[in-house]
């Protein structure tokens, strides 16, 4: 009887990686050309479709949008916490791409 193929251990580990490093770059790079001064007719946050005042982190997209404006002062007026949320994406996606590079390398060393 023939097995059916099973990725190595590291190969499935690998790939869980690239796929959320990638939506954290598409995301921080259509916040990096949203106008966050434009109007804007739809919220991805569920809480402000309910509640009018919005929730805690309403206007962290407006405030990395800013950002990557060169408007420290605007993106502080969005939301005050916008820097370090913008360092805790960036140091995620890069610890996500060096986890998937190691286990490349190390997948490609052991063929």
């Amino acid at each position: 009887m023939h097995q059916p193929y099973t990725p190595a251990p590291a190969v499935v580990a690998r790939n869980r990686y690239l796929p959320e490093a990638a939506v954290w770059v598409v995301a921080l790079v259509a916040l990096a050309f949203t106008d966050p001064e434009a109007k804007h007719l739809v919220s991805f946050c569920p809480v402000s479709w309910v509640y009018e005042g919005g929730c805690p982190g309403c206007g962290l997209g407006h405030a990395i949008s800013f950002l990557f404006r060169g408007q420290i002062s605007a993106s502080w007026q969005a939301h005050p916490l916008g820097v370090p949320a913008l360092l805790v994406l960036l140091w995620r996606v890069y610890k996500l791409l060096k986890k998937y590079l190691f286990l490349r390398s190390f997948h490609l060393s052991i063929k």
